[in-house]
């Protein structure tokens, strides 16, 4: 099957905005495999683009088909700002459904076995963010959408991060779509640019 045949998301004529269009879209198949930064300067409509994919938001006009395979876990969106639900750490890895292997894997990755069962909602923000990404990780979705990866993690965790999706995508079950202000190297990883035009009526 070639990579065309993959084709995760299809865009044409795309507009994406909260209530108003925010940003054009430049047509786009994206496919698993590749790292793809989204990129703009501020307010033109990365965060909208990376909720729009994800089905948090409806695009404002055009298409967006997704062709997912048939599993649970499709895409998952990672927030710049993590949002953890109460409870602990354990239960938000676990809120994703995960085998348990994945859940201990992705716990492992992120140095968060010592702390499953500390209150999420009480750990530093760099702590947050870890056990935001791991939750995200061990549910192994299909389309990983995270907005501003990097923000609030030290070097360790940053070097975890990367090795982790740089295993995902090698599988070549895992795209990464990734809104930041600087590219972000993954070691052999290709990586692609959705870069967006300001919208004007």
């Amino acid at each position: 099957m070639t990579r065309a045949d993959r084709t995760l998301i299809r865009t044409r004529d795309l507009l994406v905005g909260y209530r108003r269009a925010a940003a054009a879209v430049p047509d786009v198949d994206l496919s698993p495999g590749l790292v793809w930064h989204v990129t703009g300067p501020n307010g033109s409509g990365k965060t909208a683009l990376l909720k729009t994919i994800a089905g948090l938001l409806q695009p404002i006009a055009g298409s967006l088909e997704r062709r997912f395979a048939q599993r649970s876990c499709r895409a998952i969106y990672v927030h710049s700002t993590p949002y953890l639900f109460a409870g602990s750490v354990r239960r938000n890895l676990s809120l994703a459904r995960p085998a348990r292997e994945h859940l201990e894997s992705a716990a492992a990755t992120f140095g968060l076995g010592p702390m499953l069962d500390r209150d999420a909602t009480i750990l530093s923000n760099g702590e947050q963010r870890r056990v935001a990404l791991a939750r995200a990780i061990a549910g192994r979705p299909q389309l990983l959408l995270v907005d501003e990866p990097e923000g609030g993690l030290d070097e360790e965790a940053l070097a975890a991060w990367r090795a982790c999706m740089v295993r995902a995508i090698e599988e070549g079950d895992t795209a990464l779509v990734v809104a930041t202000h600087r590219p972000i190297a993954f070691d052999g990883i290709p990586v692609r640019e959705i870069r967006l035009l300001p919208y004007r009526t």
